[in-house]
C-alpha cells in the first residue's frame, strides 16, 4: 500500500499544477484549516485562526488529542471535524472524510502543520493551497509561506486577535472546580517542581489534579499565576495571561 501511494502521489501531482487567479480577497471566502496536532503549537496559532475568521467561515480539521482543549472554545465560533490519525490516502479515515467535504466548496486550504500533510489537497478541489515553505511540499500547496505564522496574518493582511476572547467557562462549572479543590486564593498552579514558595494555595499536577483530567484547564483558569513546564498549560496560561515563574 505504502509503494502504491508514494508512485500515485508522484504520477498525480501535475494535476496540481494549474495556476490561480490573483488572491484579492473581497468576498468572503470559506477556509479548510488544518490545525497542528502539537496541543502548544495550536494554542500559538489561534490568534491568527481567530483574525481569519472575519474574512469567511472557516472548518478546522483537528486531531482528537486536542479535544480536551478545544471543548474549552465557544462552540459558535468554529466547526470542526476531528481525526483519529493525520490522513493518509486511500485509508477508510481518509475516504470518510472525503465523503464529507464532498458538498463543501472551499476557496482557500491552509495547512499549519509541518511537514505539510500532501494527501489534504486530493480531499476536494482548492485552488489556492497554502503552507509553510517547503519546496518538496510544491506543487501540492501553490502558496508556501516562509518564517512563522506572523507571515500568515501579514499574508492576509489581518491583525492578531486575542485568543483568550475564544475560551469560555460557565460559572456554574467554575463554582463547582473551586469547590471541589477546597483551596484558597491566590491559588498558585504548579506544573512540575514544586520548588517556588508563595503566600497562597498550590494546585500541583500529579497531586492534586491529573494531566489528563479534562477539567484541568478551567482549573488553570481560575489560578491566578502559573509555575512549572513549557508544555501546553504554559502556553493556555499566557493566554489567560496568568502570572508566570520559572519553577
Amino acid at each position: 500500500m505504502r509503494i502504491f501511494t508514494e508512485l500515485y502521489l508522484r504520477l498525480s501531482k501535475n494535476r496540481f499544477r494549474k495556476t490561480f487567479k490573483p488572491l484579492g480577497i473581497k468576498k468572503r471566502r470559506n477556509f479548510l484549516v488544518s490545525v497542528p496536532c502539537n496541543e502548544s503549537d495550536f494554542l500559538k496559532t489561534l490568534p491568527f485562526i481567530n483574525g481569519l475568521k472575519k474574512l469567511g467561515s472557516i472548518v478546522l480539521l483537528i486531531s482528537n488529542d486536542l479535544k480536551n482543549i478545544y471543548q474549552c472554545i465557544k462552540p459558535e465560533i468554529f466547526e470542526a471535524i476531528f481525526y483519529d490519525r493525520p490522513t493518509i490516502l486511500f485509508t477508510r479515515e481518509y475516504k470518510n472524510l472525503k465523503e464529507r467535504l464532498s458538498t463543501r466548496r472551499f476557496h482557500f486550504l491552509v495547512e499549519l502543520n509541518k511537514p505539510a500533510n500532501i494527501s489534504l489537497p486530493y480531499l476536494t478541489p482548492i485552488e489556492k493551497r497554502i503552507c509553510f515553505y517547503d519546496r518538496d511540499k510544491f506543487p501540492y500547496y501553490n502558496i508556501m509561506i516562509k518564517n512563522s505564522i506572523t507571515s500568515l496574518h501579514e499574508f492576509f493582511n489581518i491583525k492578531e486577535t486575542n485568543p483568550e476572547l475564544l475560551f469560555q467557562f460557565s460559572k456554574r462549572d467554575l463554582k463547582k472546580i473551586v469547590k471541589k479543590m477546597n483551596k484558597k486564593e491566590p491559588l498558585l498552579f504548579v506544573n512540575g517542581r514544586n520548588s517556588i514558595s508563595w503566600e497562597g494555595d498550590k494546585i500541583i499536577v500529579g497531586e492534586n489534579i491529573a494531566a489528563s483530567d479534562p477539567e484541568i484547564f478551567g482549573i488553570l483558569y481560575i489560578c491566578n499565576a502559573y509555575c512549572g513546564k513549557y508544555d501546553i498549560l504554559y502556553e493556555f496560561a499566557k493566554v489567560c495571561k496568568k502570572q508566570i515563574f520559572q519553577s
